[in-house]
């Protein structure tokens, strides 16, 4: 009976929001890049897009080959989407040039906004590497700002300033969540320490946004591979605020497929508490974990996808810790369907539902899904198909705005090359005066 009466309260609050995402929500899809490059979202997806107040979204990705090398340089891209549908004019984030004004380039960025309306980007960077380790032995975190009304800064701000005796000091994959006070999160995984095993990092900005380089690498440092049963990396953090601001961290271990989840969040010292292995064998170095947080209800979910014993057959598992609780919540499994879904991002909602997207491969290739989840019930209540093209997805990227509209990013593949493709459920506006506001 408590199941039934959870069902129907689920289902009343499904009919009663305005902006539940069906088939028939979503706006026709919109193909954001078209240059013959092959464009990405960041491996992380979880902090590529954020939508303002006014409906505008903010988007960062990067184009680049395999390699990122003076012959084949990598570049940081971000561009605007106002609510009237119209796509800014990509602009180029990162100065990232060596000797002789080469450009070597800047991968996987996050970003976003403060209460002012200023975006923030970061990624990591290739401008400090060398030829004679092939350009793959100094990557550093950068960022740079974009206020409203203005421009990025042709002067890129270095936040890692290292120089390991070892060929592989590198920094990689920066995600960064703002406090209600201002204060900037980012973290990051790092090689300085051991060239053959990363640990996890978080550095912490003023009310400002300002960060305080002076320190060395080791006090950001969160977690310390000596101290560990084995030399595995600790690799592809993400983050999230929970309750009274605490900050909540997932990643992985090592770079082969099919390895743990982890937990910890940061004790009233700083201190990361003691590591939570969630799972053995969910995600895995090119499908990282993702972590949320439901404000107004004050849990947090982390998604993985579980790697099950038939090849082939993967699915989307979530975990919920309930408020001032230590323990999580049995994994749920989102998707059991036959053959893979994988790379899930997702964000709950002002009622504590569960927006979901990710990469299906039930038609036999990789398309992109929708689907809203409750919790409560442990239904997937809703499900949709997102993606048209037959050519192949990849690293979607779910944001909700202030009314719950939805707005998911992807790459897809059209012919060579990968591009930028975008849909909502926002109607769009005929209003166009807060767009100047962005340039």
């Amino acid at each position: 009976m408590g199941l039934l009466v959870a069902m129907f309260m689920s289902l009343s609050v499904l009919l009663t929001r305005a902006h539940v995402a069906l088939a028939a929500d979503f706006l026709p899809v919109e193909q954001v890049t078209r240059s013959e490059r092959n464009h990405e979202i960041a491996r992380n997806s979880n902090h590529s897009m954020v939508v303002a107040p006014d409906g505008s979204v903010h988007l960062v990705f990067w184009d680049g080959n395999l390699a990122t090398l003076p012959a084949t340089p990598s570049t940081v891209w971000y561009c605007r989407r106002h609510p009237s549908g119209q796509w800014s004019v990509p602009q180029i984030v990162d100065n990232s040039y060596i000797s002789g004004g080469i450009r070597l380039g800047g991968r996987h960025p996050s970003l976003l906004l403060s209460a002012s309306g200023t975006v923030h980007v970061f990624w990591h960077d290739y401008r400090h590497c060398s030829g004679t380790r092939n350009w793959m032995d100094n990557t550093e975190i950068y960022t740079d700002t974009l206020p409203p009304n203005n421009s990025f800064s042709p002067f890129d701000l270095r936040l890692t300033n290292t120089s390991a005796l070892h060929d592989g000091d590198n920094g990689y994959a920066p995600q960064a969540v703002l406090s209600p006070t201002g204060e900037i999160l980012l973290t990051w995984y790092d090689y300085h320490f051991n060239r053959n095993a990363a640990d996890i990092f978080l550095m912490r900005s003023d009310e400002q946004g300002h960060f305080d380089l002076a320190s060395s690498l080791e006090a950001y440092r969160l977690t310390d591979v000596s101290l560990r049963q084995d030399t595995l990396s600790y690799t592809l953090p993400d983050l999230a605020l929970g309750s009274s601001n605490t900050v909540h961290l997932t990643w992985t271990k090592d770079n082969q497929g099919g390895n743990g989840v982890y937990y910890a969040r940061l004790d009233a010292y700083d201190s990361l508490t003691t590591p939570l292995l969630l799972v053995p064998t969910g995600a895995d170095f090119m499908d990282p974990p993702h972590i949320s947080s439901a404000q107004e209800q004050g849990d947090i979910y982390i998604s993985w996808t579980e790697h099950g014993t038939t090849l082939g057959d993967t699915d989307i598992s979530i975990a919920r810790l309930r408020p001032g609780s230590d323990t999580f919540d049995p994994p749920m499994t989102i998707t059991s369907a036959p053959f893979n879904q994988l790379h899930c991002d997702f964000e709950p909602d002002s009622c504590g539902l569960l927006h979901i997207v990710w990469i299906d491969r039930r038609a036999g290739y990789s398309e992109v899904s929708y689907g809203i989840f409750d919790p409560e019930t442990k239904t997937l209540v809703s499900e949709v198909k997102v993606s048209e093209g037959t050519g192949g997805c990849s690293r979607p990227c779910i944001a909700l705005d202030n009314s719950d509209y939805v707005y998911v990013v992807w790459m897809e593949y059209c012919g060579t090359y990968s591009q930028i493709h975008f849909r909502t459920t926002a109607p769009v506006t005929r209003a166009r005066g807060l767009w100047n506001h962005y340039y």
